[in-house]
């Protein structure tokens, strides 16, 4: 385990682990956060003659919605797994692997730049939002779990800490999933990139899942649950998941996971 070498060297290989699960799963036509997309995509008024870049744009779903609309598209992820598949998928865009704190790209080169569950898996929160800002000619659209004691995900995340090495979770805090979701994390990460906030909406998105089995083989692909089979082994991580799950788990086995999004128009 490797830290200190940028947001890729840590998360790319653990996301790519389990890249076509993830793809299937998380961002499958029935995945996690349609509600968020639409939202920020008729909020943008994303449409023909709109460039935007999606950064961390995984395996390409927001890529694929704005180019339905008639965008054209860009994307950047730390995992070159998740971006093989993104470029399968959408083959038109202009997709790349990286590091959010270095875009490789011109200033003033998109219209707007969107990073949905992203920019917090960045070691420098401040620097990445200041990256997206240089090459945004428009507004940096920032997305990030919000109301986390009401939300499932987070509860079966918690469930994994101690499975976890024991030196991964100070890291986890300063450059993970919720390293942003703190009150005024986001806020102080925005002015020291020299951003101003337009408009902070919470936008609720509710993940549902076939069964447990699959639920807790969409979670088995996520970033820090690799971190964690690898440290504790598979078997009890996967009996850790189910555990949690089962109070989310409804008529028919179903699982649904409600979830909060804090939603950022930021320049």
């Amino acid at each position: 385990m490797k830290h200190g070498e940028g947001s890729g060297t840590w998360w790319g290989p653990l996301f790519g682990a389990h890249a076509a699960t993830w793809a299937e799963t998380w961002e499958g036509t029935q995945g996690w956060g349609t509600p968020v997309y639409t939202h920020v995509l008729d909020q943008a008024q994303v449409g023909p003659g709109t460039n935007l870049l999606d950064c961390g744009c995984g395996a390409g779903r927001f890529v694929r919605l704005a180019a339905e609309r008639g965008a054209s598209a860009a994307g950047i992820d730390a995992s070159r797994e998740l971006v093989e598949i993104a470029a399968k998928q959408n083959p038109e865009a202009d997709l790349r692997v990286g590091d959010l704190k270095a875009l490789p790209w011109p200033d003033d080169a998109f219209d707007i730049v969107t990073g949905f569950s992203s920019f917090q898996f960045a070691e420098d929160h401040a620097g990445a939002l200041a990256e997206a800002g240089r090459v945004s000619r428009g507004d940096v659209w920032v997305i990030i779990p919000t109301r986390l004691d009401k939300s499932a995900i987070p509860q079966v995340f918690a469930a994994l800490m101690p499975l976890l090495p024991s030196k991964a979770r100070p890291i986890l805090k300063r450059s993970g999933m919720y390293a942003l979701s703190a009150p005024g994390a986001l806020d102080k990460a925005l002015t020291t990139a020299g951003m101003t906030p337009r408009s902070d909406e919470t936008i609720g998105a509710t993940t549902v899942f076939a069964d447990a089995a699959a639920a807790v083989e969409a979670f088995l692909s996520a970033g820090a649950t690799e971190l964690a089979v690898q440290h504790s082994g598979q078997p009890a991580v996967a009996t850790a998941l189910h555990d949690a799950l089962t109070p989310f788990s409804g008529e028919g086995d179903q699982v649904s996971l409600p979830g909060w999004f804090r939603v950022v128009q930021a320049r």
